[in-house]
């Protein structure tokens, strides 16, 4: 839910602009009935260009300053598949769902320590869904989407799914914002790191610009721009599949802190295509967190989904957060803790992530 001052809303530009040209052509058709009569083609030809100004305002300016006023987050797509005069629907269709399903991803990377122990898959309601604020098509095909309204729906801003959605479009946008001004890697991944404190949230939420970017499978799009809020489209830096592949090489190692920890909690959620997994209960002390398992890329998917509810010891090096807690875990090994005696138990060891 974007707020802007109707002062400064580009809305208001657009209208301001129209007046300007209605207030032209008024003047024009008086002077014409002052020294041209009633003659319908002098009026035409005078006011053309005018009128041509106002179709471009109405079809394309308008649309964009209202994306521009009201969506948290913008997506920006260029390449051959949107210079066309009709954008395929299934492009549109599979923008919204990648849209929807990263920001879910990163959603989720939040809000999930509120309940370390719970044995429930992490669900939101379709009341915080992001809602569409706009589509706007010239030359790109710019999509607008808003954080859901508090009033209508009952909600407080300091609900702890509000506050989880808007950090995630916040997180996306500060990543995109990385790769837009930098370059070097090492400089990226500092920036985002300082961006981005909490380990577990950082590295969903480069995950998920990754997936927002162009990828070589897909030549129709060469590049996503991604803004909203204070951040304007004119403002960023396209990504493109270099900043995917950047991402890449940052994710590679997705842990450089040097600490070594072994916890034991059950895995409750597992992500094949990132090779990742959640576990929960972790207990430190007297706190109880949840935390991100990278096992990287040699490990069967059959192996992955036996450790789904299962109890398990993992051991790698670990980063913590601004809390001290352990939000993200690079494995080396991991073992399942079913069975009652130790010499039974399954033991996986994993490879560094990295090579």
């Amino acid at each position: 839910m974007n707020t802007k001052d109707p002062a400064q809303s580009w809305q208001r530009l657009v209208d301001e602009k129209a007046f300007e040209l209605h207030e032209q052509i008024a003047a024009t058709l008086d002077w014409v009935k002052q020294h041209g009569g009633s003659d319908a083609s002098l009026f035409s030809s005078m006011t053309a260009q005018p009128y041509e100004w106002l179709r471009e305002l109405y079809a394309h300016e308008l649309p964009l300053a209202k994306l521009m006023d009201e969506a948290d987050l913008i997506v920006e797509l260029k390449g051959p598949d949107v210079e066309v005069t009709y954008p395929r629907i299934s492009l549109v269709s599979s923008t919204f769902e990648k849209v929807k399903k990263n920001v879910l991803q990163v959603t989720k990377a939040i809000a999930g320590v509120a309940q370390p122990e719970s044995q429930k898959p992490f669900h939101l309601p379709e009341s915080m869904e992001l809602g569409f604020a706009s589509l706007a098509c010239n030359g790109a095909l710019r999509f607008g989407f808003a954080l859901p309204e508090p009033d209508d729906q009952l909600l407080k801003k300091n609900d702890p799914l509000y506050v989880a959605v808007s950090r995630a479009v916040l997180a996306i946008r500060s990543v995109s914002i990385s790769l837009s001004d930098l370059e070097d890697e090492a400089q990226i991944e500092r920036q985002v790191k300082e961006l981005l404190t909490d380990p577990k949230l950082r590295d969903s939420a480069m995950l998920a610009v990754r997936n927002l970017s162009p990828s070589n499978q897909n030549r129709g799009i060469n590049s996503v721009a991604i803004a909203g809020g204070d951040l304007q489209i004119h403002d960023s830096k396209p990504l493109t599949t270099e900043s995917r592949k950047t991402l890449r090489h940052i994710l590679a190692v997705p842990v450089r802190a040097r600490e070594v920890l072994t916890v034991v909690g059950t895995v409750r959620e597992a992500d094949l295509d990132k090779d990742r997994f959640e576990v929960r209960g972790i207990r430190e002390g007297n706190i109880i967190t949840d935390m991100r398992c990278v096992y990287g890329k040699n490990v069967s998917d059959s192996h992955a989904t036996e450790w789904l509810n299962k109890r398990v010891e993992v051991t790698g090096r670990v980063e913590r957060d601004l809390q001290g807690r352990p939000r993200l875990m690079q494995v080396k090994s991991l073992r399942l803790l079913d069975a009652q005696e130790k010499s039974q138990q399954l033991v996986f060891e994993f490879p560094d992530v990295g090579a």
